[in-house]
């Protein structure tokens, strides 16, 4: 047999060779970021085991994980949505503010931080008036927090 009547044959086996790498690189990605994932969720609660509180789930990424409204911090794991009571309990502690300093501590990018820190501004629907001063800060925990500091 020549060059030419070996060369499809050559490209189809150089194709599946190529199609076969970039499968086997799709899989170690997913493992290791599943992998990931499921260690984070692993190291998700920072309390000791005979506590009452549930252990956190992935189910439960969107919904914010402790409200400490004394403290005026939430804290989160990815992202939150605050629910309409929290949501009015927190505003009716705003009212009335003169500004208002509001602090991410959170081991996510600050790209993230920032997305979640914008997403609670407006929730709260504040007044155009307030000073607002922004902070975000790293951390080592896996629950990321959002605290803010009213001054009447």
């Amino acid at each position: 047999m020549d060059d030419d009547t070996l060369a499809p044959f050559v490209d189809a086996l150089a194709s599946a060779l190529i199609m076969m790498v970039l499968v086997a690189i799709f899989f170690l990605v997913q493992t290791a970021t599943s992998l990931t994932a499921s260690a984070k969720l692993a190291t998700i609660s920072d309390r000791n085991i005979d506590e009452e509180k549930p252990l956190f789930t992935p189910i439960i990424y969107r919904d914010v994980v402790e409200y400490d409204l004394e403290k005026n911090t939430l804290k989160y794991i990815v992202n939150f949505k605050l629910d309409d009571v929290h949501k009015d309990m927190i505003k009716s502690k705003m009212d009335g503010a003169k500004s208002l300093k509001i602090t991410v501590r959170s081991n996510d990018d600050k790209k993230k931080s920032v997305v979640n820190m914008l997403s609670f501004l407006r929730a709260m629907s504040l007044p155009a008036g307030l000073d607002v001063k922004t902070e975000v800060l790293t951390s080592n925990s896996v629950l990321s927090s959002l605290t803010w500091e009213v001054t009447q």
